[in-house]
């Protein structure tokens, strides 16, 4: 019943052995029935991907057959290879039933949408990670680990169906990624991909170079601005005439923070610059102020298969028109001075300086209670600290790694 064997993606991973094999299975007669485009990402994270059909109306014959295949998948393999399941609706339901007693080299089970699932408090072995993911409209609450993904239907991770749904399809490949990693003990440094790619806009400033490392179609978005480009055509034409060429020579960026994920790079840095000239991205059809900015940027990043698949950037275009003149504070307009606003709520610089040194501006200063609340009042005080638990007492729910139920 397994159908054919498609060899790993683009090699961004190394081996000492074999790729990480890879098993999808769902209710489709074969992979060009499913989503293929679920199948072709996984191949670009490096796994050995075979789809498995299911046919959930072929009755008691089928479900044995079904089952049968499930106890032969690691026949193949040799000491220390392993392998792991993606499952979906009916197929899901069957797989997360066959696997509560331990299977040779099986290192994750991961069910999305099941029709069904064993008992709640099912335990799996030990050896075994499992995941699932749920639709709100499911109503299911396992003890194994499991996240629930609220307003959307069973399939909602399939792009050729009707309940697809882009961001619980994006949080749950995340989720899904995370495991396998940790399942196969895989490592990726997404750090030295980002950085290549940083280095070819901003230090090379080669705009085809900077789309060679980015996936076929890839987009960003420059969130205040809607400034960016979706898939390789446009983006192109963006670096090359727009981005690159246009930044201003005094640009630097300083990096406050990184944080690194299973697919994205999340960078907190303070961009600066002199306004000497157009910067389409930021401050687009303004004319040069020469005015010095600088502000607070948040660049979210995703990762896929080695290569970059999209930006988010989001800054507080507030500051930046403060900051050149183009908004003032004080310009309130006359219905809202009349019910007491003094003075829009927005700073300039000021923004940047408080993300490098928090002690450096007051806070609350726009609030004006906050400056009139009584002093000493003795409703301010700490509250007490709670005592310490019990040596021999639990220290939370699902400490034995169980049970992990989330929310989207």
């Amino acid at each position: 019943m397994a159908g054919k064997s498609t060899p790993a993606g683009p090699g961004f991973l190394s081996f000492n052995s074999m790729p990480p094999r890879l098993h999808i299975t769902a209710d489709a007669d074969s992979e060009r029935d499913f989503d293929p485009v679920i199948c072709q990402h996984f191949r670009e994270e490096g796994f050995d991907v075979t789809f498995l059909p299911y046919n959930p109306d072929g009755g008691p014959a089928e479900d044995k057959a079904y089952r049968n295949t499930l106890k032969h998948l690691s026949d193949d393999l040799e000491l220390g290879e392993n392998y792991a399941i993606i499952a979906y609706g009916d197929a899901a339901a069957i797989c997360l039933d066959a696997h509560i007693k331990p299977q040779p080299h099986l290192a994750a089970l991961i069910a999305y949408y099941p029709t069904t699932i064993p008992n709640p408090k099912t335990k799996y072995p030990s050896q075994l990670q499992v995941l699932c993911h749920i639709a709100g409209s499911q109503g299911f609450a396992p003890a194994f680990t499991s996240y629930t993904y609220q307003g959307v239907q069973p399939g909602f991770a399939e792009r050729d169906l009707d309940a697809y749904n882009k961001v619980a399809a994006s949080l749950s490949w995340t989720r899904t990624l995370t495991l396998l990693r940790k399942a196969f003990k895989i490592e990726v440094d997404l750090e030295s991909i980002w950085e290549s790619h940083v280095g070819l806009e901003f230090a090379t400033k080669d705009a085809a170079a900077t789309m060679r490392t980015m996936v076929d179609e890839p987009y960003v978005n420059h969130i205040p601005t809607l400034t960016g480009g979706i898939g390789q055509k446009d983006l192109f034409l963006f670096y090359r005439d727009y981005f690159i060429p246009q930044n201003p020579p005094s640009l630097s960026m300083k990096l406050v923070s990184r944080t690194i994920g299973t697919d994205r790079v999340v960078d907190e840095m303070i961009i600066s610059f002199k306004h000497t000239q157009t910067i389409p991205w930021m401050l687009p059809d303004v004319p040069p102020t020469g005015k010095v900015v600088h502000v607070a940027l948040v660049s979210v990043v995703c990762i896929r298969g080695g290569k970059l698949y999209h930006e988010h950037i989001y800054w507080d275009q507030a500051s930046v028109l403060v900051q050149i003149g183009l908004l003032d504070p004080k310009l309130v307009p006359e219905n809202m001075k009349k019910q007491g606003l003094q003075r829009l709520p927005v700073y300039g610089s000021e923004t940047a300086a408080k993300v490098l040194d928090e002690d450096c501006q007051p806070s609350n200063e726009l609030i004006s209670s906050w400056k009139e609340r009584p002093k000493g009042d003795p409703g301010a005080s700490m509250p007490a600290r709670p005592k310490p638990a019990a040596a021999n007492g639990n220290s939370h729910a699902g400490s034995n790694g169980a049970q992990t139920n989330s929310s989207q």
